[in-house]
């Protein structure tokens, strides 16, 4: 990551972006409950004063505010920066909101793919979401679906045709565990009924409650999962929603001298091109690889920051020592470039958004 001396936060990360939200109760059924009926009302009365989701249109709207990635990077990294504790920081989680065809679970499916620290292989979850327009309720619908065989679906993000073919019997989905999707003063606010969901635990010997508050905006989604005992008692989640932003995907080019990390090379001199990089701006690192398979030791990192100095956010390109993780040198731009790139001398790199007019 960028070092706290280049590039460091001015205040708390959420506190910086912080959105409004209504909690819902916090899923707990003993001590929670008399909360939850008044947030209920709350949510009631503010819900009454706007429009509700009543037909496609409106299912339409959110998906495409929905569907994209999300990572949660920037929080993450000031924690860091700010000394936050490991054990007290919130997990570096990357999200995956594929809209994907599987006409035998609903007409608006979406596959999904959560994992960690960035690394693609670390899948911590895994499932298939279905909308669908409440009218009962004023709301947009998700039944949340986990998958029996993960493995035969694993990368469905991929290959989104192998999962075409899903039927309801391999799936499964736990009643009072949907979404309830409203729109509240410009963004959708989600929550779950109080109480309703849940699973009994060997390990705890009791049964325990979920719960999730979720916050969407156009490019952002905020979620707050929980789980409580049936005392009350938070077995896990946070105070603050981890706050995910929607990633822009860049590709590219660099080249770097050969005597850069290799200086008993016969031609030193010689620049190595690499092509076809490809990295999202939400804090995504990628190794530098020549065309010819040569390891460089040196990465780069794509990361959309705030900066001390001038209280704004700025998107970062950084040159980092593959090994320690620390930054040779960086270059910045608007927080909404679509290109971006580096020149040292030694090595060169440019990248442009994908998407982006030539």
């Amino acid at each position: 990551m960028i070092p706290p001396r280049m590039v460091v936060p001015t205040r708390t990360y959420m506190e910086h972006h912080r959105l409004p939200t209504r909690q819902h109760g916090g899923g707990a059924p003993k001590t929670a409950r008399a909360l939850a009926a008044a947030l209920a009302l709350t949510l009631g009365a503010a819900y009454g004063q706007q429009p509700l989701p009543r037909s496609e249109a409106d299912l339409e709207h959110f998906l495409g505010w929905f569907a994209g990635e999300y990572d949660n990077n920037e929080q993450v990294w000031q924690q860091a920066v700010d000394g936050v504790a490991p054990e007290e920081r919130h997990e570096h989680i990357h999200h995956i909101f594929l809209p994907v065809a599987a006409p035998a679970v609903g007409e608006h499916t979406v596959f999904v793919k959560q994992y960690m620290d960035g690394d693609y292989e670390d899948v911590y979850r895994q499932r298939l979401y279905s909308f669908s327009v409440n009218d009962e309720r004023g709301a947009i619908e998700l039944a949340i679906h986990s998958f029996n065989d993960e493995g035969k679906y694993r990368y469905a993000d991929r290959d989104p045709a192998v999962i075409e073919g899903i039927e309801p019997g391999e799936l499964r989905n736990i009643p009072g565990c949907n979404v309830y999707w409203r729109f509240v003063d410009g963004h959708y606010l989600g929550e779950m009924d109080d109480g309703a969901c849940f699973y009994y635990s060997a390990d705890q010997e009791q049964n325990v409650y979920i719960t999730d508050t979720l916050t969407l905006t156009a490019e952002e989604i905020l979620i707050g999962d929980k789980a409580y005992d049936e005392d009350g008692n938070r077995l896990f989640g946070r105070d603050e929603p981890h706050f995910n932003r929607k990633v822009r995907y860049f590709g590219g080019w660099a080249a770097i001298r050969r005597g850069a990390f290799d200086p008993a090379a016969a031609d030193p001199e010689e620049m190595l091109v690499v092509r076809g990089l490809r990295l999202h701006n939400e804090g995504q690192v990628v190794p530098l690889v020549t065309e010819s398979g040569d390891e460089t030791g040196f990465s780069l990192e794509l990361a959309r920051l705030t900066s001390r100095n001038s209280r704004v956010a700025v998107l970062t390109l950084g040159v980092m020592e593959a090994a320690t993780g620390e930054t040779v040198a960086y270059s910045w731009a608007d927080p909404d470039a679509v290109r971006i790139g580096i020149n040292l001398g030694w090595m060169q790199a440019g990248l442009t958004q994908e998407g982006a007019a030539q």
